[in-house]
């Protein structure tokens, strides 16, 4: 009788250790979602950036509003996640995962730089049609001259060059060649040497000269908004990649956490059950010898 009485006193404190750590591993898997959505926001973060890079590449090649639209969706996409994490526990401690001052700076600052971006692509654009223009007014000028077909091959030296600068700006010029804006204004001076002092022509080249050079300031320009584009794309994904990696830290965490307290809850029971069992036998077994 005394045995069976230890028994079920082990039995109730088992149960109640049991509880305890049930208690436990609902709390571990209860955070599960929170670390999952985590992990989940981090990746829609990086897909984010990756599509704001797409958009940096396919700004040249059209519509800048719609473009410039993209991009803020975009970040307003990631301010709605900045907004979630600004209310939540992990901004309560901003050096682990999430700072609001740095996010906010950093997506006010890609927004800024790129709308820069786009200034300088329109500024470009409009350069290129003013010159379009422009030429209109140099070829009536050269047609009321005599052998207007050497000027016009001066006129389209200065083009060609012109082009090949637009082109071939971004590309390594091999050694000993020329850059384009030498060779555009060799062409120039051809087209004066022709012009032989004509202030008409020179006034409108001139002109002509103004925006070219224009244009080279404004792709220097949009050059440096890009590379300042690109940087703050770095800082916004490294924030991205601290998301995934507490989310993943987390869940092991979690998972070792519950394999732990299963396993102890697995010992314990086999503990109190080998008594159990023993209480069994030896209680048939005195049945039998009082029999």
């Amino acid at each position: 009788m005394k045995t069976a009485t230890v028994v079920k006193t082990a039995f109730s404190i088992c149960t109640l250790f049991s509880l305890l750590l049930g208690t436990l591993l609902l709390l571990n898997v209860k955070a599960i979602p929170k670390y999952t959505r985590l992990i989940a926001d981090g990746n829609q973060i990086q897909g984010v950036v990756l599509e704001m890079k797409l958009e940096e590449k396919t700004c040249p090649l059209s519509h800048q509003e719609d473009v410039l639209d993209n991009v803020k969706d975009k970040i307003g996409g990631l301010r709605k996640i900045l907004s979630f994490y600004e209310k939540s526990t992990f901004a309560e401690k901003p050096g682990e995962v999430f700072d609001v001052a740095v996010w906010e700076e950093a997506m006010n600052l890609y927004e800024r730089l790129f709308d820069q971006f786009v200034l300088y692509h329109k500024a470009v654009e409009r350069n290129i049609a003013e010159i379009r223009n422009l030429e209109k007014n140099i070829l009536a000028v050269i047609y009321s001259k005599m052998n207007p077909e050497r000027g016009i091959i001066a006129l389209q030296e200065v083009r060609i060059h012109e082009k090949g600068y637009l082109i071939y700006r971004n590309y390594h010029k091999p050694p000993n060649e020329r850059s384009f804006e030498d060779k555009r204004k060799e062409a120039v001076s051809n087209l004066l040497v022709w012009a032989q002092k004509d202030k008409r022509i020179k006034k409108l080249m001139d002109r002509d000269n103004q925006l070219f050079n224009e244009i080279i300031n404004n792709y220097e320009s949009q050059d440096s908004a890009l590379r300042a584009l690109k940087k703050e794309s770095g800082r916004i994904r490294n924030m991205a990649e601290k998301f995934l990696k507490k989310g993943d830290e987390r869940l092991y965490i979690i998972y070792r956490r519950c394999a732990f307290l299963s396993i102890i809850l697995l010992i314990m029971w086999f503990i109190i059950a080998i008594p159990i069992v023993a209480t069994r036998f030896a209680d048939k077994a005195g049945a039998k010898r009082g029999g």
